[in-house]
């Protein structure tokens, strides 16, 4: 009777353990199905990632403050107001008894086409500064994927840990159940409750894991770091939607990182006309009203205009020299970003496409089979045909295999939030 009860014990306990390690697979048909009900979704935490991020925000304000400065650039200086009393005499005051009391008006003039160079510079600048702030949006978003894929990471594998020590405990109370039939030595119980130690361990490390990505993602969102977070979505990978070729044309059409060296370089060009242009002279106009005792000077009025003259023109050759330099620099760093953006969406391309055929790979094929490895190590434990160790190697190799699965989702979709970030492309 005893003998009969202790394996119906070992049968129950393999049908449990067996029941467990079908749940891969449902999880896998969960990520096709995507259900998101009650779960955090990307699309939510980017929208609200673009509404509340104090960074985007910064970059916001540093914008509206460049366009601000355009006016500045080119309207001309404020108008100079004089009150003149003149031939007052000694012992006089100068307010009631001046000979002359002249009003004068004078207006520093820029020349017009140094004024022009200063307002297309400051648009370049608005320019330039709107394509920075487009470029942390971008770096932004993929931050913010990546966070929350790490976080989605963390959530599967204290899902994956959780079933493995539920498993775990049925091989322990396998092994025991044996050991009280004298099927099994005691040293199999023993290995079962390390692994099961181990396990535990693990998932202590994963919540912890999982805490950190959650006060990252809420910084990010700039909410409070303990603030609660739902469970993350399912992610399904996708490969990217165009050619490395056609990615890369648009990448270096609309990158907006890459647009801010070009201005940088268009602006480095513009300067250059602007130093050359001091070599033109700039203007004063000036117009006066006189009062005097005299019927012939009395009402009377004088207009003078004058101009500078750009005698010291080592400054200005300092000057051109400066900017031509500058320009080099532009067009060299323009040129250095065009071939790193290139390099860079290269390589996030391979490893997208290398990370959707590992998770092609081992949905299809790797953990069916070790799925199938370790129903037969059980099968091969139960009939006495192989040891326990046989039995906790299958089952860490499956889950080995599970956790790198979900790692390559990851990866897919962190290598392809960079392409996006790169290239634009959305898929």
């Amino acid at each position: 009777m005893k003998k009969t009860t202790a394996a119906t014990l070992v049968i129950a306990a393999f049908c449990a353990a067996a029941g467990a390690q079908e749940q891969p697979m449902s999880e896998t048909t969960a990520a096709a199905k995507n259900v998101v009900t009650g779960k955090l979704e990307l699309a939510a935490v980017l929208a609200e990632l673009r509404e509340k991020n104090p960074d985007l925000k910064a970059a916001a304000a540093v914008t509206r403050a460049a366009r601000s400065r355009v006016k500045q650039a080119y309207l001309l200086k404020d108008p100079v107001i004089e009150f003149e009393r003149m031939y007052t005499p000694s012992g006089k005051s100068f307010i009631g008894d001046a000979g002359e009391r002249n009003i004068a008006v004078s207006q520093e003039i820029e020349n017009p086409y140094k004024l022009l160079l200063r307002k297309n510079v400051a648009k370049d600048e608005h320019s330039f500064y709107t394509s920075l702030y487009d470029a942390k949006e971008r770096e932004l978003t993929a931050r913010a994927k990546a966070v929350f894929y790490e976080y989605y990471m963390a959530s599967k594998a204290g899902l994956i840990y959780n079933e493995t020590v539920d498993v775990l405990r049925g091989f322990s109370k396998i092994a025991e159940a044996k050991y009280s039939v004298g099927k099994a030595s005691q040293s199999d119980a023993i290995k079962a409750q390390v692994e099961l130690s181990r396990m535990l361990n693990m998932l202590v490390t994963v919540k912890q894991e999982k805490e950190t990505a959650a006060a990252m993602l809420n910084a990010l969102l700039d909410r409070d770091t303990l603030a609660p977070l739902p469970e993350p979505e399912e992610l399904e990978p996708s490969l990217p939607g165009a050619a490395y070729e056609e990615l890369r044309a648009a990448a270096l059409a609309s990158n907006p990182g890459l647009k801010a060296y070009a201005i940088k370089s268009g602006q480095a060009e513009r300067r250059l006309s602007l130093s050359k242009a001091e070599y033109l002279p700039d203007f004063m106009l000036l117009y006066r009203k006189r009062k005097a005792p005299g019927s012939e000077m009395n009402n009377t009025y004088d207009v003078s205009l004058g101009l500078t003259v750009p005698l010291w023109f080592s400054k200005q050759r300092a000057m051109v020299k400066e900017a031509g330099a500058e320009k080099e620099m532009a067009q060299a760093e323009y040129k250095a970003a065009q071939n790193e953006l290139a390099s860079d969406l290269r390589e996030a391309d391979i490893k997208a496409r290398s990370s959707m055929r590992l998770v092609d790979l081992y949905r299809g094929s790797v953990i069916p089979q070790a799925e199938e490895a370790l129903k037969i190590a059980q099968s091969g434990y139960q009939a006495e045909k192989a040891d326990f160790m046989d039995l906790l190697d299958a089952q860490r190799t499956l889950l080995d295999f599970r956790m790198d699965y979900y790692r390559y989702i990851v990866d897919c979709h962190t290598w392809l939030a960079r392409v996006t970030e790169l290239s634009g492309e959305t898929k």
